[in-house]
């Protein structure tokens, strides 16, 4: 019963803290999302999930975290040409790069990587989709968990933003499942998220 409040709970607190960075937009994005990275992070420490293993961490995953996330920006890179018949899409494009553009790129690139990428890993593959593995098939579960990550987005109103979460949140999904590798998956998403937001945006 405990996990299960836990869980909710969880999943409540990270569609309201995605709220108020993207709608009511208290303060600095960047700040809000490095906040929100810290709320995660604590709450999937409060469920107890077992997450990180030592044996975890070798070439091998280091090798398939990399990989991933430039094959991944391969597929936005492509995927950006799908998204030109989308009326207001240079709007929506930019609504997503010039976030917080007070805050210097080095930051943004710094954050991205830790504490944010690390914590959304953290949180939706490693404490969510891990946890819908003790009541659904894999295959299952990665859906499930992918449809929380995209709901969470819907607030924003930008078509863009939430196929964008869609995309991220089913590869990331089938990564940690098939690989069976946190190291691989938070690698790869700490990896990507500068990338594509910082050093090579896709306009």
């Amino acid at each position: 019963m405990r996990e299960k409040i836990i869980f909710i709970f969880s999943l409540a607190a990270a569609a309201a803290l995605w709220f108020l960075t993207f709608v009511i937009k208290p303060f600095n994005f960047w700040a809000m999302m490095s906040f929100n990275a810290a709320i995660l992070i604590f709450l999937t420490f409060l469920s107890k999930e077992k997450i990180i293993f030592k044996d975890d961490f070798n070439l091998k995953n280091a090798f398939i975290g990399f990989f991933s996330a430039l094959i991944l920006y391969g597929i936005f890179f492509i995927g950006r040409k799908a998204v030109l018949f989308i009326p207001g899409n240079e709007n929506m494009l930019s609504s997503v790069y010039e976030a917080g553009p007070e805050t210097p790129r080095y930051a943004v690139a710094l954050l991205l990587f830790f504490p944010i990428g690390f914590a959304e890993e953290f949180f939706w593959r490693g404490f969510i989709q891990k946890k819908l593995y003790t009541a659904y098939p894999k295959i299952q579960a990665v859906l499930i968990a992918s449809a929380f990550y995209t709901a969470v987005h819907i607030p924003t109103a930008n078509p863009i933003l939430i196929a964008a979460s869609a995309v991220c949140g089913l590869y990331w999904g089938l990564l940690y499942a098939f690989a069976g590798s946190f190291f691989a998956v938070s690698l790869s998403h700490m990896i990507w998220d500068p990338i594509i937001f910082v050093f090579f945006q896709i306009r």
